[in-house]
């Protein structure tokens, strides 16, 4: 890792990271974001700005999208998981929280678990929006019985389909397949035994998803030993694009809680000398 940037042994910036994202060592904490299915590392393009010097945000991009367009695209959770945990271990020996949306909750989450379970560094702070506990039912359509017709309705209904790709049968046509792709890798997410983590987490529920209920999103009680905050926001299923000031408001306030907790093991090392 250089001072002003993350590098792998091949002297490259791993793929699941943006080409130019650089990791300045004045941040205090790394957020890592992921982004929700049929989506992209440009849904926190406005992170940066709106978190603040003291945070270094980390876009995570799945194959298949964007830059990374050409790249086929995962449908089995557990060979996604493999990778990124290749790919963002270097990034993780720091203090480090992680944000994940819809399907990119799922991700954090497992993340964090794999981690955790392995005796590896865990987050400071694990931050899910739009996110059922992995425990519960999948409310998603299941992609293998629906056709496309009914894949853009429901992703309509939800408000994932931006008016101009309306407006491009092409444009409309590639979505529901990303889509599809991203519901068949949600829906191969394992059923794990639940596994109480000593991590701090943060859930973003908003008022008028049919996908996250408040009281779906207090069984995320269930995976931690630690504080659970559960934060009502307006809007609906992707409130971070409806209303990214007051979403980045709130994560604002949670991240202190991952900021503390650094200078409170701080202080129980130098106490230890």
């Amino acid at each position: 890792m250089t001072v002003d940037g993350l590098v792998s042994g091949a002297g490259t910036v791993p793929p699941c990271l943006l080409p130019w994202q650089r990791l300045p060592d004045s941040a205090s904490i790394r957020l890592l974001c992921f982004h929700h299915a049929g989506g992209a590392a440009s849904s926190f393009a406005s992170w940066q700005a709106g978190l603040g010097p003291a945070v270094t945000v980390v876009p995570v991009q799945l194959p298949g999208r964007e830059r990374r367009v050409r790249q086929s695209r995962f449908r089995d959770f557990g060979r996604l998981l493999d990778e990124l945990d290749e790919q963002l271990d270097p990034l993780l020996d720091g203090p480090h929280a992680v944000y994940g949306h819809s399907l990119g909750g799922l991700i954090a989450h497992e993340l964090t678990r794999r981690r955790v379970t392995t005796g590896r560094r865990a987050p400071e702070l694990l931050l899910v929006g739009a996110c059922s506990p992995p425990h519960l039912p999948r409310s998603a359509v299941a992609p293998q019985n629906a056709s496309d017709a009914e894949l853009a309705s429901w992703m309509r209904e939800l408000g994932g389909v931006p008016e101009r790709v309306s407006r491009h049968p092409d444009w409309l046509r590639r979505s529901v397949e990303l889509l599809r792709d991203d519901l068949s890798l949600a829906h191969s997410h394992p059923r794990h035994p639940v596994v109480r983590l000593p991590v701090p987490l943060g859930v973003l529920a908003a008022q008028s998803d049919p996908l996250l209920t408040p009281a779906q999103a207090r069984e995320w009680a269930r995976h931690t030993t630690n504080d659970l905050q559960v934060h009502t926001m307006p809007g609906g299923h992707f409130f971070h694009r409806e209303f990214p000031e007051a979403t980045l408001r709130v994560i604002s306030q949670l991240l202190p809680v991952a900021t503390e907790r650094i200078r409170a093991d701080g202080r129980s090392q130098m106490s230890g000398l």
